[in-house]
């Protein structure tokens, strides 16, 4: 044991050595350059290995860690020696010298070892054009995927779209079903013949397609109470003119007003103003959160009151009346027909503010 700790303290021995420095014949320039030199270099090689250690603590994910951390402590010992060459300049410890460049030979002889193994599998890693490219392909098919979503949403949109316009279209469908029906039992309770009966029925049913053609234009969303009125009397090519604000009514309400303006002149042509040279005047005036709807005839023969309630006064009083929520009203007057409509201004039925 003692041969042994007798062989260390001969190893690390200074007393019979010289440093470095005796080597330069202790010139100044020489000693400072290789001191400052090697001062340098040991501090490069420790900033190298921070640097280093630094990237691999942010990054985990790096691949063969390992590998570098060998070469990171490989770096640092070489630094150690550097910094141990200094110090030789002076002080001749090169036992301790000596171990260090033994722990560097150690480290650098394992790193190596350990690379050429490594080599293959770093080649093989992808390039950076490689990633790139992977990449774009990925941006690529996630695009084709955006797209094909939105394609799938919009072929559900359409889908919903359809559907609510095939139960929009049957709640239509049954709607003119039963106008056209009601339309038909009340022309054939009223008239005495088949031949009366088929012509009031068929100019009935006009009267109906007309407003069904204003309301097509509007995508069943509305209709504007100036263009029905328009729809209503503008081919029996006769006088008549209209004042006031314009009214957008809700499709169903468009389609009983389109019933009731074809019945006033269909009996102005028979019975009023349009019989003679007379002519028929429209005023619409909004007051009090209602709307107030006259209909007066004038410069036609002498009316009469009716002995009885035909199809149109019953559609007026009591089914517009009831479609509105308000009141109507029919006076017979010498001079021409006046009927008054009453209703509440609602979302059914909406003023059209002038612009």
């Amino acid at each position: 044991m003692s041969g042994l700790w007798d062989s260390i303290r001969y190893f690390f021995e200074t007393e019979a050595l010289n440093p470095h420095g005796i080597c330069l014949l202790w010139r100044p320039e020489l000693i400072w350059t290789h001191a400052i030199s090697d001062l340098l270099i040991g501090l490069a090689y420790f900033s190298i290995p921070l640097a280093l250690g630094v990237f691999l603590y942010h990054r985990r994910d790096v691949r063969f860690s390992w590998a570098v951390w060998l070469f990171v402590g490989f770096i640092m010992l070489c630094g150690v020696t550097h910094f141990m060459m200094i110090a030789t300049l002076w002080i001749p410890i090169y036992g301790v010298e000596a171990l260090i460049k033994a722990a560097t030979a150690a480290v650098s002889v394992i790193t190596a070892a350990a690379l050429w193994p490594l080599l293959p599998k770093a080649i093989a890693l992808p390039s950076s054009a490689a990633l790139e490219a992977s990449l774009a392909e990925r941006d690529a098919a996630l695009v084709e995927l955006r797209t094909a979503m939105a394609t799938m949403v919009e072929m559900r949109e359409h889908e919903a779209r359809q559907k609510l316009l095939l139960d929009e279209l049957n709640h239509r469908v049954k709607n003119t079903l039963a106008s056209v029906q009601s339309v038909a039992a009340q022309t054939l309770t009223d008239t005495n013949g088949m031949d009366e009966a088929r012509n009031l029925f068929l100019d009935r049913l006009m009267a109906l397609s007309a407003t069904h053609n204003l309301l097509v234009k509007r995508e069943w969303e509305s209709a504007s109470l100036h263009e029905l009125i328009d729809a209503a009397l503008r081919h029996y090519g006769q006088p008549y003119a209209y004042t006031g604000p314009d009214v957008t009514l809700e499709p169903n309400l468009a389609v009983s007003l389109g019933m009731a303006l074809h019945e006033l002149a269909t009996n102005a042509l028979k019975h009023g103003a349009w019989r003679g040279s007379g002519r028929i005047d429209i005023a619409l005036q909004q007051r009090n959160g209602s709307l107030d709807f006259m209909w007066r005839e004038s410069g036609g023969p002498l009316v009469e009151t009716p002995r009885k309630r035909g199809f149109g006064s019953r559609l007026l009083e009591k089914g517009i009346a009831a479609e509105v929520a308000g009141d109507v009203t029919l006076e017979f007057a010498e001079a021409g027909l006046i009927c008054i409509i009453t209703a509440p201004l609602s979302s059914r039925m909406r003023v059209i503010e002038a612009a």
